[in-house]
């Protein structure tokens, strides 16, 4: 399993606009397990990322995606639908099967990360099931395997923009992604080579 040591990406978040895309270019093709941890400062982003990614995973421009802080756990169902047919070859006729998967957008920020504290949250269940954007992951006991891990700071470059989270704030942010896990791994790296990072990335140890 490919590991931190290998892989990351720094990018440059000029506007919460950017924030957005990047949530929703990392929602694309996500799938029960996937699991980000968000980390930063209050206000560096993270509600923004995960609002990008939520409307990008779901299909839903205009849902409403708010801090989970007070609530610790916002959720959001997403239904995907295959096609497919029987094992005999010789009928044409081919069946519509829909599959409900979760994304559950956590603030661990109000816990003490004790043991009483998460266990409401069902930890273990969500990380299997279902889609998981953590705020705060400092706060978990263990930290999942296979994951991708998203540090959000704020730079002393002011720019002209909207907040971000609803702070009135204009200096722009900077993300590093650090995958854990072959499938993050990969993402990042083709993501990487089409092109999708090439005006923000300031620093990289992916190579095509």
């Amino acid at each position: 399993m490919s590991t931190s040591n290998e892989y990351f990406l720094n990018l440059r978040i000029p506007t919460p606009e950017d924030m957005e895309d990047i949530g929703g270019l990392l929602s694309v093709n996500s799938t029960s397990g996937d699991i980000i941890l968000l980390d930063g400062d209050l206000g560096a982003g993270k509600t923004c990322f995960s609002r990008g990614f939520v409307r990008g995973r779901t299909g839903l421009p205009n849902e409403r995606v708010t801090s989970p802080t007070f609530l610790l756990s916002n959720t959001y169902p997403i239904t995907d639908e295959h096609d497919g047919g029987g094992g005999d070859t010789t009928t044409i006729t081919t069946t519509t099967t829909t599959a409900t998967t979760l994304i559950h957008h956590m603030d661990l920020y109000r816990l003490s990360g004790s043991e009483d504290d998460l266990a409401p949250l069902n930890l273990e269940h969500v990380f299997a099931n279902g889609i998981s954007l953590i705020e705060w992951p400092s706060r978990l006991r263990r930290k999942p395997l296979m994951r991708l891990d998203i540090t959000l700071t704020i730079s002393n470059s002011t720019i002209q923009t909207n907040d971000i989270d609803g702070d009135d704030d204009t200096k722009e942010r900077f993300m590093k992604l650090v995958p854990y896990g072959d499938r993050w791994v990969e993402r990042l790296k083709f993501l990487n080579s089409e092109g999708y990072f090439e005006d923000l990335i300031v620093d990289s140890s992916i190579k095509e």
